[in-house]
C-alpha cells in the first residue's frame, strides 16, 4: 500500500508542477486539485465513451490511459497515451442537434487511479483570478492548442513508416527508460497497439517493425521495445515535436 501511495503522490506532484509551469499560482492549483474525487479503473475498462457528459475533468495519478478516436466502421485510432500528471476529458464536440459530449473515448491501459473535478469548480476558481493572470493563462492554453494543431497537421502528411518512427520517438521521450542498448519503452505494447496509434493495419505495422529491427533502429527483448537512439545523426528528421509536449493537456 505504501508503494501505491508513493506512485499516486508522484502523479499528484507532476500535475501540480505542470499547472504551475503555465502560470497558475500554487494557491490556485491547490484549490483546483486538492478537493477531488478519486476513482480506480481496472485494466481494459472504459473510463468514458464518445458522446459522454463533459461535466468532469480527469487526471492520472497512477497507471496508463489510452485516448481513442472511434471510426465509423468500428475500429479506433489511438490519439495519445497518458501517464501520471496528464489531464484529459475536456475535449468536447457537438452532434447535429447541438448536444455536447466527449469527442473521444478513454480506456484504462493498466489499472489506473484517477482524480476527478467538476468543470463547474474549475470555472469558479478561474473566475476569481485577476484579469492579467487570466489573460496569461488563456495565452498559455492558446499556445498549447496551436502546438497540438501544428503537430497533427504534420503527422497527417507522413507515411506509415514516418508515423511509426515519430510515435516510437514520442513514446521514448515520455515513457522511456535508459538502457545500455537505447531507450526502453516501459509500457508493454503490441503490433495492434501501434496499428491503432498510426491508423494502419496490424500486418503493415509488423512489416515496418521488421524493417526497423533489420536496420538496427529497434530492438525487442520479448516484453519491451527498445528504441535505438540515432538522434545525433538524424536529429532533423521528422522533428515535429514530441508526445511529451503535445500531451501537456490532452483530450
Amino acid at each position: 500500500m505504501a508503494g501505491e501511495r508513493s506512485i499516486a503522490a508522484e502523479g499528484y506532484d507532476k500535475l501540480k508542477a505542470k499547472l504551475m509551469s503555465h502560470g497558475l499560482p500554487e494557491t490556485v492549483v491547490n484549490e483546483l486539485i486538492e478537493h477531488h474525487t478519486s476513482l480506480n479503473y481496472f485494466k481494459g475498462s472504459m473510463i468514458f465513451l464518445e458522446g459522454a457528459s463533459t461535466d468532469l475533468i480527469y487526471w492520472v495519478f497512477s497507471g496508463l490511459v489510452d485516448i481513442l478516436c472511434p471510426e465509423p466502421e468500428g475500429s479506433r485510432i489511438q490519439v495519445s497515451l497518458l501517464g501520471p500528471g496528464d489531464i484529459f476529458g475536456f475535449m468536447e464536440s457537438s452532434d447535429v442537434n447541438g448536444k455536447r459530449g466527449q469527442a473521444f473515448q478513454a480506456r484504462a491501459r493498466t489499472n489506473v487511479e484517477l482524480g476527478l473535478i467538476t468543470r463547474d469548480r474549475v470555472c469558479k476558481v478561474l473566475s476569481r483570478l485577476d484579469q492579467p493572470l487570466l489573460v496569461q493563462v488563456l495565452g498559455e492554453i492558446t499556445a498549447l492548442w496551436s502546438s497540438l494543431t501544428s503537430y497533427q497537421a504534420r503527422y497527417l502528411g507522413m507515411n506509415f513508416s514516418q508515423r511509426l518512427e515519430t510515435v516510437l520517438r514520442d513514446l521514448a521521450s515520455k515513457f522511456g527508460g535508459k538502457d545500455s542498448r537505447g531507450i526502453l519503452l516501459i509500457p508493454e505494447l503490441g503490433h495492434s497497439d501501434f496499428a491503432e496509434m498510426i491508423g494502419s493495419s496490424r500486418p503493415m505495422v509488423s512489416r515496418l517493425i521488421a524493417e526497423m529491427v533489420a536496420n538496427k533502429r529497434l530492438l525487442y527483448d520479448g516484453r519491451h521495445y527498445i528504441v535505438i537512439d540515432h538522434s545525433a545523426n538524424d536529429s532533423g528528421e521528422l522533428n515535429g515535436g514530441s508526445m511529451a509536449n503535445r500531451n501537456e493537456f490532452v483530450p
